[in-house]
């Protein structure tokens, strides 16, 4: 694993450069230590789920943290919260030097928190999420993300396609989780790996976080999520199944985000002219999890799941924003949907403007399908939209839409 070349780790050694602490946040088991050791291999380096290493930092953090003048490295930095004040009351002594704490998180809901709160004007934080097409097959930097930067749209015939689209289908079942991507010839383990850290994450993380918690009942819930990604998501519904309250279904979705394995996408509601539905919809991060949960150990068996355009919508999605924030380029995600069901899979908004975006399962686009994404690119002004499929060519289908195949990103 130590020999896949992260496509964050240029923009986190400029991050040091320019910070005096630097928060990689991510899943368990996501690759973030394996980062941090390539970023900083001799630096010092404290473990804080190893209890020698916690109980060094326990009994007089000021004291031993100052006497380093490189860089720090601090791994699950959410185990030890009393840290934070000492981080910042170190980093105030030492304002003017950069790189002096580098540190990581996982599975904890109040991580972010304590980091804003205590640090914040101090850090950068940035999300480490699974191996990205990029990363899983060692490709060199995309050109498609400096067009869209750039907003050069003629330019597009120039892009060539990057992947096959075995290599797309293997990263959608087998992604993103390192280690079995890695070994993910050896169906077995990766099925193995797979429950294995399912259990882990609800039966060790969960209960430590959350010793109250119904684990049963939080376990189903995820099991549900996996069947409802992609769609609304409706609390009094999983409530009713789970035989709880609403308050703790949104809990829940509130641990489950706080512990990077979903991500929320609100309804998009700016500058708009139609009446549109305001309820959240999401998605489980890691299609390999996702995959996992339901089932589908090959691509016969993805194709022909009721819920392959769903798969595949979220798979795209969190493609698009990895690959966007490994270069820092901070994104907003949405989706848009009208009380007559019209709907735009994905709206982005960042530096580079307005992106609205359609993800289609298919190689053909029938006209009508974008009807909604040519209302949309007109009432907001928008100098383009995308349709992500699996075509063989990059097309304009109408004046400001143009069809990209997944192959190409």
């Amino acid at each position: 694993m130590s020999d896949i070349k992260r496509s964050l780790t240029l923009s986190l050694a400029y991050l040091l450069d320019h910070f005096p602490a630097v928060a990689v946040l991510g899943a368990r088991q996501i690759g973030k230590t394996t980062l941090l050791s390539q970023l900083r291999p001799n630096a010092p380096f404290f473990d804080l789920e190893s209890p020698s290493d916690l109980g060094k930092l326990e009994d007089d953090p000021e004291f031993l943290l100052a006497q380093y003048t490189d860089t720090v490295v601090i791994d699950e930095a959410q185990s030890l919260p009393s840290l934070f004040p000492v981080l910042r009351v170190l980093i105030d002594k030492r304002r003017s030097r950069t790189g002096q704490f580098l540190l990581s998180g996982s599975s904890s809901p109040l991580l972010i928190d304590n980091i804003t709160e205590t640090l914040a004007g101090r850090v950068a934080i940035v999300e480490l999420g699974g191996f990205s097409l990029q990363e899983a097959w060692q490709l060199t930097n995309s050109p498609f993300y400096d067009w869209v930067m750039g907003g050069n749209y003629n330019a597009l015939p120039d892009l060539v396609p990057r992947t096959s689209q075995d290599q797309l289908w293997q990263s959608c079942i087998r992604g993103q989780y390192p280690e079995p991507f890695l070994k993910r010839k050896d169906t077995k383990f990766h099925t193995l790996w797979m429950e294995n850290y399912f259990a882990t994450y609800v039966r060790r993380d969960i209960s430590m976080l959350f010793p109250g918690l119904n684990l049963n009942a939080y376990q189903r819930f995820i099991r549900m999520l996996a069947h409802s990604t992609g769609t609304i998501i409706n609390a009094s519904e999983f409530a009713r199944s789970l035989s709880v309250s609403q308050p703790t279904v949104r809990f829940y979705l509130e641990i489950i985000a706080g512990t990077f394995l979903w991500r929320n996408l609100e309804s998009y509601q700016k500058n708009v002219r139609r009446r549109v539905s305001k309820m959240p919809k999401g998605h489980l991060k890691g299609s390999g999890l996702l995959c996992h949960l339901l089932g589908i150990r090959n691509t016969e068996s993805l194709l022909s799941h009721p819920g392959v355009g769903r798969i595949w919508e979220a798979f795209i999605i969190e493609e698009l924003i990895k690959e966007f924030e490994a270069r820092l380029i901070k994104v907003s995600a949405y989706y848009y949907r009208t009380h007559n069901q019209a709907e735009i899979d994905l709206i982005l908004e960042g530096e580079f403007g307005t992106l609205p975006i359609e993800i289609k399962l298919g190689g053909k686009i029938d006209r009508r399908q974008i009807a909604t994404l040519k209302n949309f690119i007109s009432e907001q002004n928008l100098p383009i939209g995308l349709v992500i499929n699996n075509a063989e060519h990059i097309e304009w289908l109408a004046p400001k839409i143009v069809q990209v195949p997944a192959t190409f990103l």
